[in-house]
């Protein structure tokens, strides 16, 4: 165990290692690298192609590309390299933040989520068999305990539930109906699928639950299949079809062998602690931290293995994942089920440490970006935002000396001159600090990687 946790360390840091060079040559990975901090190729190309600059030309140069990056992306990344120069990523609001990005990225990207899985020929014939009968049917979908409660028994009592109008296709609970639907489909998740096979027309089942939603289904007729094609002019589908719904089986297969494998114990005392400090609001609602001790608060709530997720760390997490939802109260089912959903998403993360599995480009190149982000976004805020300051002074002396540009008396005008005075020392203190850090800092090209991004994009 002390080697794979020393693994999933080495996992937890493998952005910043792998823009690291030890003898000052720049990482093949990176168009870009100023220190140990570099722009990966994937993120420079998607952010190019995104602006006016991309399209203008029939051929590019590394010139072109290099005075893109000088002008527009180069200036962010003196400041990222200062923020861990700063130690700012080791803040434990940013520790926090990328490490549960990690953690989510990586077990979204596991690989039993995207394999391709050999279809034996009589699954195959039995899943055509299943598209013998196609159905009406409304999917009823919530986001709450309470709120699934009284859906469930309105419906039970013969209730209907309108669909949404326009502009409230994301509200709760939510009417989602379907027609000529056959088992299988991709659309329909396949906890979802499961129980449909099982009900006869008319019937409301259970609420289901799957990562945050609820789903009640009203069966409202089933009947033949009168557009079946033959099994060989839709078998591409059928297998496509039947490879999700066994990789869906094989991850709830995994995530019970990987439960027994690993020990997980839940706090579940501290259950009625969090109903009792939930606080609705008309929009939203949240756990008052306030209103638990703070011994409470670092006490561990959530254990996997020698991984400790603290009661406050935990409320924080649901807060997040509650900020928009619309209930009067909170249950022990709500805090459960996302307890367990966040023990699946590290579970399937600690497979991936554990198997040692490679990580693609494209999730290496997320990872990085989004540890870079916040980095910037932190040190903007507290480097350049927080230390500037304009007083009623200075705001009045702004306002004299450009007294032409208003038509208006000082006291009418007083937040708009004060928020572009503001927004001026802003520009100039970001750029104060950007001068001062390319003269500290040498910025290195990959001359090679840029002729071939521009190659690819003449």
């Amino acid at each position: 165990m002390k080697n794979l946790m020393t693994f999933a360390l080495l996992l937890l840091a493998m952005p910043l290692m792998m823009n690291c060079t030890k003898d000052g040559s720049i990482d093949q990975a990176n168009v870009m690298q100023i220190k140990d901090v570099g722009l990966r190729r994937d993120v420079f190309v998607r952010r190019y192609k995104m602006t006016g600059d991309y399209g203008r030309q029939r051929s590019y140069t590394p010139d072109d590309l290099k005075e893109f990056i000088e002008k527009i992306m180069e200036p962010d990344y003196l400041l990222i390299q200062d923020a861990y120069d700063k130690e700012m990523d080791k803040d434990p609001q940013i520790e926090r933040k990328i490490d549960d990005f990690k953690i989510n990225t990586i077990a979204d990207n596991h690989p039993i989520k995207f394999s391709a899985m050999a279809v034996a020929a009589e699954a195959l014939s039995e899943l055509y068999q299943q598209k013998a009968f196609t159905v009406d049917v409304e999917l009823v979908m919530t986001n709450s305990w309470v709120m699934t409660e009284d859906v469930h028994q309105y419906l039970l009592n013969g209730g209907i539930l309108e669909p949404p109008k326009e502009g409230q296709e994301h509200q709760f609970p939510r009417l989602v109906q379907f027609h000529d639907l056959t088992y299988g489909q991709k659309m329909i998740h396949p906890a979802v699928l499961e129980r449909m096979a099982t009900l006869k027309s008319g019937e409301i089942s259970e609420p289901i639950y799957n990562s945050g939603m609820w789903t009640i289904i009203k069966l409202k007729q089933k009947r033949a299949n009168s557009t079946l094609q033959p099994l060989s002019a839709i078998e591409k589908t059928l297998v496509d079809e039947l490879q999700g719904l066994n990789r869906y089986q094989q991850q709830v297969q995994l995530l019970n062998e990987l439960r027994s494998k690993y020990k997980i114990q839940i706090h579940t005392e501290y259950y009625p602690t969090m109903i009792s400090a939930y606080i609705p609001q008309e929009n939203q609602g949240w756990v008052d931290k306030t209103k638990i001790d703070d011994a409470d608060l670092k006490h561990a709530f959530i254990q996997i293995s020698e991984k400790t997720i603290s009661l406050s760390y935990f409320i924080a997490d649901f807060n997040l994942a509650f900020q928009k939802v619309k209930t009067p109260r909170i249950t022990e089912i709500d805090l459960s089920r996302f307890a367990d959903d966040y023990i699946n998403q590290y579970l399937l993360y600690l497979d991936v440490v554990d198997n040692k599995n490679p990580l693609n480009d494209l999730v290496m190149d997320q990872l990085v970006n989004k540890e870079h982000r916040l980095l910037l976004s932190h040190y903007l805020k507290t480097e350049i935002v927080d230390k500037v300051v304009v007083t009623d002074a200075d705001a009045q002396k702004y306002y004299n000396e450009n007294r032409q540009r208003w038509q208006a008396d000082f006291s009418k005008v007083t937040d708009t001159v004060r928020s572009e005075l503001r927004n001026k020392r802003l520009q100039e203190k970001r750029v104060e600090i950007e001068k001062a850090l390319r003269k500290r800092y040498p910025v290195r090209y990959n001359e090679e990687l840029l002729q071939q991004i521009a190659d690819q994009l003449t």
